[in-house]
């Protein structure tokens, strides 16, 4: 499917694009180095809440034992099963899947213009999430089998995230109202996954985490999952950087330099699909990662998409690492009241509490 039409302008640009990308550091423009500055340093805190998160649970650790242990010389032999048998898995689920979330949430903001729009927002995650919790009823199964999983997912989010597009392009209103359509969406999602719950209650605690979103529980077969998702879906989130670019300048500058505009929304918006799909189908319903890491990445980079997403896919990992981290803590740290395995706080409730308040903010500043 072809998205762009050739055109002189569009050949100069391929043309700077490609020489750009053979000069070497010491030749890139000040901005570049600053851009890649950033980049690296977002690497670190990345890499500085990993191992700070695999060290946090019953069993404490520091950072030095946690380094061990990774590296295969356990300072104490358990120590191994704790960190990589236990905690890595979880680790590396909330990195990618927020990685995910963090790029889909970028790309939407892009391809609609709108600084409000979300995964979670926009009915995305609520129709994967019910597409599995019904699923879940009329199989009356506990789990699904990993590609299976996925896949529920993916027909759920299209479907849901395509009601909420037709709803509101149609009707070519402004972007303050896609939001309340997804909204409302999400909402009416939401209201039929309580119905089946109330339908059978006994699948309760089987769609808890698809509903709440949680890190709890994950092992390496949840990971199994997750990574060959993002091997692919993330390389190409990155990718439609260039056409979410020039979605970003408006419809009449996009078709101006060559872009075929409506397949390249399409495009953009089916890539930010199935990274959300996969995310949820590894971790439930987190919401607001995608809105708070497109945030952060443009306090930091500026508005410019190419620069945001790249930034935004590595802040949407901090985010939901941090988020675990936060959840793990109060729940080790918060007395129990004598009640044995009580079940750990979802990461999902922490991103709420941040989102909700940054999303009212936001709605506050906006007029359709």
């Amino acid at each position: 499917m072809s998205i762009t039409r050739s055109s002189p302008a569009a050949s100069t640009d391929q043309y700077r694009s490609t020489s750009e990308a053979g000069r070497g550091p010491s030749d890139l423009p000040a901005g570049a180095r600053r851009y890649a500055a950033v980049l690296v340093a977002a690497g670190v805190v990345l890499a500085t809440l990993v191992v700070v998160s695999l060290g946090v649970g019953h069993v404490a650790l520091a950072p030095n034992e946690v380094l061990a242990a990774l590296r295969g010389e356990p300072v104490v032999e358990y120590h191994d099963h704790i960190v990589r048998g236990l905690r890595l898995p979880r680790v590396l689920i909330a990195a990618v899947a927020g990685c995910m979330l963090g790029l889909a949430g970028g790309l939407l903001q892009a391809a609609t213009r709108n600084d409000l729009a979300e995964p979670s927002l926009l009915g995305v995650t609520g129709g994967a999430v019910l597409a599995i919790v019904l699923t879940l009823t009329l199989t009356g199964r506990d789990t699904l089998p990993g590609l299976w999983s996925g896949a529920i997912a993916l027909v759920g989010a299209f479907a849901a995230g395509g009601l909420v597009y037709a709803l509101s392009w149609s009707r070519q209103v402004g972007p303050v109202r896609l939001v309340l359509d997804g909204v409302l969406v999400s909402a009416v999602l939401s209201s039929l996954v309580s119905v089946l719950l109330l339908l059978d209650g006994s699948l309760f605690s089987a769609v808890l985490r698809w509903v709440v979103g949680s890190l709890n529980g994950r092992v390496w077969t949840d990971w199994a999952l997750l990574w060959p998702w993002a091997l692919i879906a993330v390389p190409a989130g990155l990718l439609a950087a260039r056409y979410a670019s020039a979605l970003w300048l408006g419809n009449d500058v996009a078709a101006a330099i060559g872009l075929r505009v409506g397949r390249a929304r399409l495009a953009v918006l089916v890539t930010a699909t199935v990274l959300t799909a996969g995310a949820v189908a590894a971790v439930g319903a987190i919401g607001f990662v995608g809105l708070l890491s497109a945030h952060i990445a443009r306090l930091v980079v500026g508005s410019h998409p190419r620069r945001v997403l790249p930034l935004a896919c590595i802040a949407g990992a901090m985010l939901l690492v941090s988020a675990d981290l936060v959840a793990e803590l109060f729940t080790t740290l918060w007395p129990d009241g004598g009640v044995r395995n009580r079940p750990s706080l979802p990461a999902g409730a922490v991103t709420a509490a941040l989102g909700g308040p940054v999303l009212v903010v936001l709605l506050a500043r906006r007029r359709d």
